[in-house]
C-alpha cells in the first residue's frame, strides 16, 4: 500500500513542477493543492492560502528529481517479474532472489556491467525483453493491496 500512496504522491511533485516551470507567475499555492485533491484525495483546508509547496526540499535542491523516485520503483518491479519469470523460472518461489549467485550474474551482465555506455530506456528494454511498463508494478502492489 505504501508504493500506492507514494506513486500518488510523485505524481503531485511531478505535476507541480512542471508547473511551475509553465508557469511560475500563476498563483501556485492554488496549484499546490489542486494536485494535492486530485492525486492524494486530500482535500484542502478551508481558507488556507500559504505555500505549503515551498517547504518540499527538492523542489529547491533537487528540482525535476521526484519522478527519478518512481522510475526506479517501475524499474525494479520489472526486474523482479523478469528474474522471477526467466532468470528463476520455476524455482522462483523456493529459490529467492537475495544471495542467488544466478540473479547476480544476470544483474551483473545484464546491468551493471553496461555501465553508462546504453540509455536508461534501452538498457532496461535489453535487460527484460520489453520497454519500461508500469504493468509489473501494479501487479506487484495493486494485487498486493487487493
Amino acid at each position: 500500500m505504501k508504493q500506492l500512496i507514494f506513486a500518488r504522491w510523485c505524481q503531485v511533485m511531478f505535476h507541480f513542477e512542471r508547473g511551475l516551470y509553465k508557469d511560475p507567475d500563476q498563483d501556485l499555492n492554488k496549484l499546490w493543492w489542486d494536485l494535492v485533491e486530485r492525486y492524494q484525495f486530500v482535500k484542502r483546508p478551508e481558507g488556507r492560502n500559504a505555500p505549503d509547496w515551498a517547504t518540499k526540499i527538492h523542489i529547491v535542491m533537487s528540482p525535476v528529481y521526484y519522478h527519478n523516485y518512481l522510475l526506479g520503483e517501475l524499474i525494479a518491479s520489472q526486474l523482479q517479474h523478469h528474474i522471477n519469470a526467466q532468470v528463476l523460472g520455476d524455482a522462483a518461489g523456493a529459490a529467492g532472489i537475495y544471495g542467488n549467485p544466478a540473479v547476480g550474474a544476470y544483474l551483473r551482465d545484464s546491468l551493471y556491467a553496461k555501465g553508462d555506455a546504453v540509455p536508461w530506456n534501452k538498457l532496461v528494454e535489453a535487460a527484460t525483453g520489453e520497454p519500461l511498463t508500469a504493468r509489473y508494478f501494479a501487479e506487484q502492489f495493486v494485487k498486493a493491496a487487493n
